[in-house]
């Protein structure tokens, strides 16, 4: 009787643990949904003018709840594995993008030119630390150039100033994390934004080269 007393504890703490973390759906394109909509596409950089970020939603992605009439230009979406996304984010309020209460929840890639550029490929619904379920969080969406895989975390994107990055403004959905019976909330509010490379002097060096190159050819 006391064993099955015990057995029963111990699921049911098991159980509140499993459930007492929140979630939110990691995705940057949804519609029709009861709980946040979402669509930002995210930009490369802009090489006529490489060192300026740009937040906010373009004319083709508008939406009531986000900065509109961005012009991203010359600015690529950024599409395959070479880009890396990773979703920060922690309990609500948070109002200073530097704030270590900031903590990575997941990471994940682009799709491709074919599919939905400038889009992440949506790891799907994911655990947010230190944001119990049913509380509210706060994000921020960072992108970066990967280098093939060797640039591995944020931290080192930011080390580097030739790295290509971004970041989108800090964003709180209107809706608490899920978890148990909470349904999980999208993205609500992320908007777009651009990468840029702090130091532009490698691609002004690179666009005057392939400049010279083309008029080299011509003679």
């Amino acid at each position: 009787m006391k064993k099955n007393t015990l057995i029963a504890a111990l699921s049911l703490v098991c159980a509140v643990g499993a459930f007492g973390q929140g979630q939110v759906n990691f995705a940057t394109r949804v519609s029709g949904s009861t709980v946040g909509n979402v669509n930002a596409p995210v930009y490369g950089v802009d090489l006529t003018r490489p060192g300026t970020q740009l937040r906010g939603n373009s004319s083709t992605n508008v939406q009531t709840n986000g900065i509109n009439g961005i012009d991203y230009r010359a600015a690529p979406l950024l599409t395959g594995t070479g880009f890396t996304a990773a979703l920060f984010g922690g309990l609500a309020p948070i109002t200073d993008e530097a704030s270590a209460a900031l903590q990575l929840v997941s990471t994940t890639t682009f799709r491709t030119q074919a599919t939905l550029p400038g889009y992440v490929v949506p790891p799907g619904v994911v655990n947010v630390l230190g944001v119990p379920t049913g509380q509210m969080g706060t994000f921020q969406l960072r992108a970066w150039d990967n280098r093939a895989g060797t640039i591995t975390t944020w931290a080192d994107a930011m080390a580097n100033p030739a790295i290509a990055h971004g970041s989108s403004a800090l964003f709180t959905p209107g809706f608490p994390l899920g978890g148990g019976t909470i349904f999980p909330p999208n993205l609500d509010g992320l908007s777009s934004f651009n990468l840029v490379v702090p130091e532009p002097g490698v691609i002004a060096l690179g666009v005057l080269g392939l400049g010279a190159l083309l008029l080299r050819r011509r003679k």
